[in-house]
């Protein structure tokens, strides 16, 4: 029945509320594939992101309770294991980001290919695609990290000289950021150098500034409510641990290790809700980033012309 409708074109002129039917029809008609290839990919991650998570917050939690008993000094000898865990913590967070993004729009990207769509597709289809969105979204991260952190020196620097250069420098800041969501897309969608797709990336994003602006602000919160749903087990299981590990009561000793077991589990599922809640920023921005390019570029007239032979 599905592949009976019309496929959801990726360049088109949309309004606002056209450009979120279109982010939920896509997820509606293709939620199967994505959950089961989100699943294939992230799972393992969060098998691994989970242990890293628990243990930083224990880490934390116990140097907290230190501190607050009055213990400081045993401040500097934790904060190695703590940036450990940390560190470990936002490296599976990197991965994980450039995973689904390279997965939801190598699943995008085949979408607008096949003529069946996503139906039947399998992994070892799928996976040119996926290895070379990976190979892209690495170098994209790696650049998009240099830049914001040359950009934050550069703010810092001014503030050093006058505070009152923030506020010129923060609203500024905030103005590039909102269209950096389209850099992604553009990379992985074009076959385009990555300078080439920063350019891009400013002219069409100032062009529609205000809907990368509110794709992304409800987008993110749809995403942050599923999120916060699948998480909150982890959250409460976790302050609950946190209660007892303040109680004088032995029985907590007595129940750690089973429910240490029971908190690695939800901390699993809290890791793999985040980047479910994230399907749901990246489809938008990439139905916004088809609707910038047709405003400003007219994408698919030019397609059509370049291919008015085969017509």
């Amino acid at each position: 029945m599905e592949s009976q409708k019309a496929p959801i074109k990726l360049y088109a002129k949309r309004s606002f509320g056209d450009k979120m039917n279109a982010s939920f029809d896509f997820i509606k008609e293709n939620w199967k594939p994505l959950l089961k290839f989100i699943t294939y990919l992230m799972l393992p991650l969060s098998l691994l992101q989970a242990l890293s998570l628990n243990g930083f917050m224990s880490q934390y939690m116990g140097l907290v309770s230190e501190i607050e008993g009055g213990n400081s000094d045993t401040i500097l000898s934790a904060l190695p294991q703590l940036g450990t865990t940390y560190g470990l913590t936002i490296l599976c967070y990197w991965v994980g980001t450039m995973l689904i993004a390279s997965l939801v729009y190598g699943l995008m990207k085949a979408y607008s290919q096949r003529p069946e769509r996503l139906v039947g597709i399998t992994l070892t289809e799928l996976k040119p695609l996926l290895m070379h969105n990976l190979r892209a979204m690495f170098r994209l991260s790696l650049f998009t990290f240099l830049l914001l952190l040359l950009t934050i020196a550069l703010v810092i620097g001014l503030a050093v000289l006058t505070p009152f250069t923030l506020i010129v420098t923060l609203p500024l800041l905030f103005a590039l950021i909102v269209p950096l969501s389209l850099y992604a897309p553009i990379y992985l969608f074009e076959d385009i150098h990555l300078m080439d797709a920063l350019s891009k990336t400013f002219r069409l994003g100032f062009a529609t500034w205000g809907g990368v602006f509110l794709i992304t602000l409800l987008m993110g919160i749809i995403g942050g409510i599923l999120q916060g749903v699948i998480g909150t087990p982890w959250t409460v299981a976790v302050m609950v641990k946190q209660l007892f590990s303040m109680s004088d009561s032995g029985d907590a000793v007595t129940v750690s290790v089973g429910y240490n077991f029971v908190i690695y589990l939800f901390a699993i599922l809290q890791c793999y809700g985040s980047y479910l809640g994230m399907t749901f920023t990246l489809v938008g921005v990439a139905y916004q980033y088809g609707h910038a390019s047709e405003v400003v570029d007219s994408i698919s007239i030019e397609s059509d012309i370049e291919n008015f032979d085969k017509l």
